[in-house]
């Protein structure tokens, strides 16, 4: 992987958690690698084929003046999502952020915080069963492509699924979509959450119906257990409606259980 790299750029900043650290600020140190599959500009000696160090400079700079919040961290993987936002060609960033004057009673050289931000990819399923439930996966599939941080890569077919875990209500339309994203897995999550909300999704009976529903199912490298968020989802390899959208993504190969009726509806959104 070919790599540039800013080092120990001494930057004065106001993070801190401390009334005083607002107020009075202090000098940072913060060092910057960024990883590329492929490096046009090794080969062509031009600065277009490249990043330029100069606007990285500039950039961290304003983000570490202008920045008041509480974390080191917060402040580097913000400087993280940043850089990688305004370079395609980008695939990690790697930030690390020192902090020698952290209000410590003790000996020490600094405080550090290091962050990575990198490219991922990730499956997000999707399903509806009230209202005019295609119009409802459009608005979804819509508002998740025009989120910072997110490219949608593909999406499955639209298939007619027989409700899981409470009976009693309209069959779903359920699907699947492939997206990259630099993005962390709880704020993905967050987003996705707001996304049902602003569509009317309201949570009133476990596993009911609903205007819309967004899971996370898998990410590239990660493994999540927690009350909030598992990765991957927990259930997806019993769930046909979810293992035969991603046959279609090429993203499972293996048996489809038995059990719920799943119907293709040949209904497929372009990317």
């Amino acid at each position: 992987m070919n790599r540039i790299s800013l080092k120990e750029m001494k930057l004065f900043g106001h993070t801190g958690c401390l009334p005083e650290e607002k107020r009075d600020g202090q000098y940072f140190y913060v060092s910057i690698d960024m990883f590329f599959p492929a490096l046009k500009g090794a080969v062509t000696d031009q600065l277009q084929d490249t990043v330029n160090y100069a606007e990285v400079y500039d950039m961290v700079q304003s983000l570490v003046e202008q920045s008041n919040c509480n974390l080191i961290e917060h402040l580097a993987y913000e400087i993280g999502r940043r850089v990688i936002s305004e370079y395609d060609q980008i695939s990690k960033v790697s930030v690390l952020v020192k902090k020698p004057g952290a209000p410590i009673d003790g000996v020490f050289e600094d405080m550090e915080a290091m962050i990575e931000v990198k490219r991922r990819e990730a499956v997000i399923s999707f399903g509806s069963n009230m209202g005019d439930r295609e119009q409802y996966i459009r608005q979804a599939v819509d508002l998740i492509s025009r989120q910072d941080g997110i490219r949608i890569k593909d999406i499955s077919a639209l298939y007619e699924t027989e409700p899981v875990g409470y009976d009693d209500q309209d069959y779903f339309l359920n699907g699947c979509l492939k997206i990259e994203t630099y993005l962390e897995p709880y704020e993905l999550l967050h987003i996705l959450q707001r996304i049902e909300l602003d569509l009317g999704r309201q949570r009133t009976i476990k596993n009911g119906p609903r205007t819309v529903d967004l899971d996370i199912l898998l990410m590239s490298g990660v493994r999540i257990d927690t009350p909030e968020l598992t990765i991957p989802h927990p259930r997806m390899y019993e769930r046909a409606f979810v293992l035969i959208p991603l046959k279609d993504l090429g993203m499972y190969a293996g048996p489809v259980p038995d059990g719920k009726e799943v119907l293709p509806t040949g209904i497929r959104f372009e990317v």
